[in-house]
């Protein structure tokens, strides 16, 4: 029983009494009525009086210390000295003398503290939203050692390159190394002084996949390791436009790429005395260029571009059409007036140097990068010695025109991280500049895994920009199996379902928020489905257990950001204690003598 129910009986039971000694009153014989009600009055102030007596009014004064131990509270050190009690949140090991409590809220809640001190790595999603006292003391944990921060790629479509982004701590000349799901590696490389690191991979069909994310130490011995999710999603064909001063090799074997990966080509070359070689005329004006993605043009193309048809390349571009100009020799003075009517003034006299692009590392990663022989590959160990020989052989270096795009971004880097080309945002749409002329001269060499990956990146980074249908975003960039994630953007029913397929509707708090925000609360990790309207939608939730470096280091973070919002918000604490009683004694008893002597006086 708690204190405010013994509080309850006490009053009840002094009432009882004042009302049965009341009513001996009323029915006794007293010489005058009056003296009935002066006794009735006093004995009703007795019993109120020695209720107080026994249970005196609490006053508010300022709290104590409280000491709260959390996760690897005993890796923080030696415990700080405090007056207040010692607190063991549920993720705590057991200490002699210290009371378990199942959340910060019910502790601050129980123990009023105006002083608290948090020992540990920080504070789960359960303890965040605790309102704080002025002053909290953070006596962390020992930092982590491994991967403390992680940018999953984005959702990419079949053959496209996806990246990876991120950054470790505590292991100096580490390495990096990226594992598919048949744990093989397929991209490799040294950790930065910072400890960022990024990654590439090939994405193959459409498909979900976890990749793995490995840092080893400088003797190779693995630090860390993490989950990487990837989805690649089916895409519609992008559709290509090419124009060509004349024919050659490098429009050649781009053609076949493009046809290779699926897009939609149609190429004019320019043969002279008005003969064009290709898939006929390449109409430049507004319907067909609101059809394409992406419009590709060499310096020649470009220079004789008419009036008509360069207005109408520039109101497409703004709308959204890439455009990409390839060089096949030095832009005379009229193509590079018209790049910079365009958006992307060029400088540079044109000169040829060789050009010397990343290499592949060890075959091994090479290997896997490629994925399965290609399916022309005879079925033979001659055959697949033969492929194999040929993709390992070295890059050839191309060739390069000195011409750069001030203020751009760059389209490729060069071996040494120097930038190759550049493109520039013009209204919805980008240009870009690519002075590359023998790209062909590596599938010659037995490279088109390589040559195919160059203008894989070249493409999407220019072409049009693709409509999402899956509209739902997050502010936090990876979802924890038990913690709270919120679902943005939501415009159409939603529901999450588990492995056993059962759904539950997730509810839009659209009164706090104009973003229109979901919480979902996942209990399992993995790829989880979500209904949204009529499509499906798939996440990726991460489990503590699988990267426990990179969950310490988000709790800590988020730990951080807690304590710098809520201390500047956060009132005094106070704490409620008994007041005095031998005032109440004093009065109960002056009463209770004053009332004896009525009693005896009758």
């Amino acid at each position: 029983m708690n204190a405010s129910a013994v509080n309850l009986w006490i009053a009840v039971a002094l009432a009882v009494v004042v009302v049965i000694a009341s009513v001996r009153q009323l029915r006794g014989n007293t010489a005058h009525p009056g003296h009935r009600w002066i006794v009735i009055a006093l004995q009703t102030i007795v019993a109120a009086l020695l209720y107080f007596c026994l249970v005196p009014p609490t006053l508010q004064q300022p709290a104590g210390g409280m000491v709260v131990l959390g996760t690897d509270a005993g890796t923080a050190g030696a415990l700080p000295a405090s007056e207040g009690p010692l607190l063991l949140l549920p993720e705590a090991t057991d200490i002699p003398g210290a009371q378990r409590v199942p959340d910060l809220a019910t502790a601050l809640r129980q123990h009023p503290a105006a002083t608290l001190t948090l020992v540990g790595a920080g504070l789960v999603a359960r303890d965040r939203d605790a309102l704080l006292p002025p002053d909290v003391r953070w006596q962390a944990a020992p930092a982590p050692r491994g991967w403390i921060a992680l940018q999953p790629p984005a959702d990419v479509a079949p053959g496209a390159r996806f990246e990876i982004q991120a950054q470790a701590r505590g292991a100096a000349k580490a390495k990096a190394e990226l594992l598919d799901p048949a744990d093989s590696v397929v991209d490799r490389t040294d950790v930065a002084e910072d400890g960022r690191v990024k990654l590439s991979g090939i994405a193959r069909a459409a498909g979900r996949s976890v990749f793995q994310l490995r840092l080893l130490d400088a003797d190779g011995h693995v630090v860390d390791s993490v989950p990487v999710p990837q989805q690649t999603l089916p895409a519609s064909p992008l559709r290509l436009l090419a124009r060509a001063g004349a024919p050659g090799p490098e429009l050649k074997y781009l053609r076949r790429w493009a046809a290779d990966a699926g897009i939609r080509v149609q190429v004019q070359a320019d043969a002279g005395a008005g003969v064009s070689v290709g898939d006929g005329a390449v109409a430049l004006d507004a319907t067909s260029l609101a059809r394409s993605d992406l419009l590709l043009l060499d310096e020649r193309s470009l220079a004789a571009l008419s009036a008509v048809q360069l207005a109408a390349v520039r109101q497409a571009l703004r709308e959204g059409l890439g455009v990409l100009v390839r060089s096949a020799g030095a832009p005379s003075a009229n193509a590079r007036q018209r790049l910079q009517d365009l958006g992307l003034p060029v400088q540079g006299d044109g000169s040829s140097h060789a050009l010397e692009l990343p290499g592949d590392g060890d075959s091994a990663v090479l290997a896997a990068r490629r994925g399965p022989l290609a399916a022309g590959t005879l079925p033979t160990g001659y055959g697949e010695e033969a492929d194999r020989s040929s993709h390992n052989a070295p890059l050839p270096a191309l060739e390069a025109l000195a011409l750069q795009a001030p203020g751009s971004t760059a389209l490729l880097q060069d071996g040494s991280g120097k930038a190759v080309g550049g493109w520039r945002a013009v209204g919805k749409g980008r240009i870009g500049l690519l002075p590359l002329t023998d790209s062909w001269r590596w599938v010659l060499a037995g490279r088109d895994d390589r040559h195919g990956e160059l203008w894989s990146g070249v493409v999407a980074m220019l072409a049009r920009a693709q409509g999402s249908a899956d509209a739902l975003w997050s502010p936090q960039p990876i979802g924890w199996a038990g913690e709270r994630q919120a679902l943005c953007g939501v415009q159409a029913p939603l529901q999450a379902f588990n492995a056993r397929g059962e759904g539950l509707p997730l509810m839009v708090d659209g009164a706090a928020s104009t973003l229109r925000c979901a919480g979902w609360w996942p209990t399992e990790a993995g790829w989880q489905r979500l209904q949204y309207g009529d499509s499906t939608v798939w996440r990726y939730v991460f489990d503590p257990k699988d990267a426990p470096t990179l969950h310490r280091q988000a709790m800590i973070d988020a730990t951080t950001q807690v304590l710098a919002d809520a201390t500047a918000a956060s009132t005094p604490a106070t704490q409620p204690v008994a007041g005095s009683r031998w005032p109440w004694w004093l009065a109960f008893v002056l009463c209770a003598s004053l009332l004896w002597w009525l009693e005896r006086r009758r």
